[in-house]
């Protein structure tokens, strides 16, 4: 499985970007349960993406039992990742099998 890297120690800024995406993912029903979120991040390359991700990460990790980083450079990439937490004991206690269909699932 890919650990997930760390932000730089250089990255400032930005905070308008984190903010809304705490807001988003902190989102919850009306019985607290907060129901599957996706956020796309985009732009040009070099202006911070990856970045803004990984302090984001940082910022929530003690809320979320599990936060997963899935390498999608290629398809070839978010195959080996989603292979990987398939891995992971939880994953399997659960009888998902190493098929890329079956993690997201």
């Amino acid at each position: 499985m890919i650990l997930r890297p760390f932000s730089s120690s250089l990255f400032t800024g930005q905070q308008v970007y984190l903010d809304r995406l705490k807001h988003y993912f902190s989102i919850r029903n009306g019985q607290g349960i907060a129901p599957r979120h996706f956020f796309l991040i985009y732009g040009l390359g070099g202006v911070g993406k990856t970045q803004i991700a990984l302090k984001f990460a940082e910022d929530v990790s003690s809320k979320y039992a599990f936060i997963f980083w899935v390498d999608a450079t290629s398809e070839g990439t978010i195959c080996n990742s989603l292979k990987g937490i398939s891995s992971t004991p939880e994953a399997k206690r659960a009888d998902v099998d190493g098929n890329p269909e079956s993690v997201l699932y």
